[in-house]
């Protein structure tokens, strides 16, 4: 990260700026930078003086006393400043991408079928009307903001899953099954501490918290590191169950399927080289959304501008479905290019044939968040004369006991 904002300072400070970053945050950092390098150089001679003077004796043994007490004075000083440093570049977000929208997010794509809607009923009616969800259950065991799935809506949950990992098995990611627990140091590597601490959930007494997205131990599945230029792209796939505490979000979307405690996600990571990185953000968007075009949901892809843009993230697309009876957009994925913040948090290096090492870029995205999508779904195929869902082939043929 400093590397890159004193490459070209004023460029830096400009983008920075647009991530809500003063230029007099970054001239603090710049000044601590400066400081610690004279440290650092006043130490290195002080050193070597006084290993120059021990080789004449104990004639300059005060000379040498006196300097041993100034480098004491000089270290703390150092390891202090160093302490201080880190804690403000570690609150330093990604710098936003150089042809990236300013102050409003931009509609790049916009996907329409053709619906002749059997109801008017919103999802949240459908639920209870099909009985997907025993809301008198989840207050009962976890409060608000969890929900018990029950009969048709455990198979759409698991079928779901099983959709989506399919589906990208096809599209050659490696699937995987990560732990729900990890060790604080994995979520500050992907950007998700300092800045969104509080909205996880931590085990008391312990350094594990619970995995917002299992983004999280995929990234961190190669930390501290050293890939061969041949291994890449590295296209990593799993789905988990993801925990956010959410601690600023208030609303009527608290209720419902829509911002919940503990929801489902499958998650699509890429490790990629710097060179074709943008190419890997647009085939990740088309994972993303090609669930949606198995199940003709309408949906529309959004550039997101600097002001909205995730902490770790260079360039964000979300991905968001229409649905017809709520009448409103719901984002159901969001897909972004991290570049080299994650990778050099990490320490996830990639060594060319020549011996030369470099930073990789990383990039992420939802493929999909399915209690979202099973909103969607409830307001698309729900039928309201039978009080059925009209569940699309593509899906049922992984429901439990389904004969095709």
């Amino acid at each position: 990260m400093l590397k890159r904002l004193f490459s070209n300072w004023e460029e830096s400070v400009s983008r920075f700026q647009l991530r809500g970053i003063t230029s007099k945050q970054l001239l603090i950092i710049k000044n601590k930078r400066e400081r610690k390098n004279q440290l650092i150089q006043a130490i290195n001679q002080l050193r070597k003086e006084r290993n120059q003077l021990s080789k004449n004796g104990k004639e300059h043994a005060e000379k040498i006393k006196e300097w041993k007490k100034e480098i004491v004075l000089l270290e703390k000083e150092l390891n202090d400043l160093e302490k201080e440093l880190n804690d403000l570049i570690i609150r330093l977000p990604n710098l936003p991408a150089l042809d990236i929208p300013l102050k409003e997010n931009k509609i790049v794509d916009e996907t329409k079928y053709n619906w002749e809607i059997k109801h008017n009923f919103t999802y949240e009616k459908i639920a209870r009307e099909l009985k997907i969800i025993n809301e008198k259950a989840s207050i009962k065991l976890s409060g608000s903001r969890f929900a018990v799935y029950q009969g048709l809506g455990t198979q759409l949950v698991q079928s779901l899953i099983n959709l989506m990992l399919n589906e990208q098995k096809k599209n050659d990611y490696q699937l995987f099954s990560v732990p729900y627990l990890v060790r604080s140091q994995n979520l500050y590597h992907t950007g998700q501490f300092p800045k969104l601490q509080e909205d996880s959930f931590k085990i008391e007494n312990s350094d594990f918290y619970l995995i917002p997205t299992a983004e999280v131990p995929l990234v961190n599945l190669y930390k501290n590191e050293i890939l061969n230029e041949s291994d890449l792209p590295l296209k990593l796939c799993a789905y988990s169950p993801c925990f956010r505490a959410e601690a600023g979000a208030a609303g009527q979307e608290n209720k419902g399927l829509i911002r919940l405690h503990q929801f489902h996600k499958v998650e699509l990571v890429r490790i990629t080289h710097p060179e074709n990185s943008y190419q890997h953000l647009q085939e990740i968007i088309e994972d993303a959304r090609s669930i949606l075009h198995l199940l003709k949901i309408p949906y529309r892809v959004i550039e997101l501008c600097a002001e909205e843009l995730g902490f770790s993230a260079a360039k964000t697309y979300d991905i968001e479905v229409w649905l017809p009876i709520s009448k409103r957009w719901l984002e159901i994925s969001s897909c972004s290019n991290c570049e080299s913040f994650q990778t050099e948090r990490a320490k996830i290096r990639v060594k060319k044939q020549n011996g030369q090492k470099y930073y990789p870029h990383s990039l992420n995205g939802s493929g999909l968040a399915i209690d979202r999508l099973i909103v969607a779904i409830l307001e698309y195929y729900y039928n309201r004369d039978k009080n059925v869902l009209e569940i699309p082939p593509e899906l049922k043929r992984f429901f439990f006991n389904y004969d095709e």
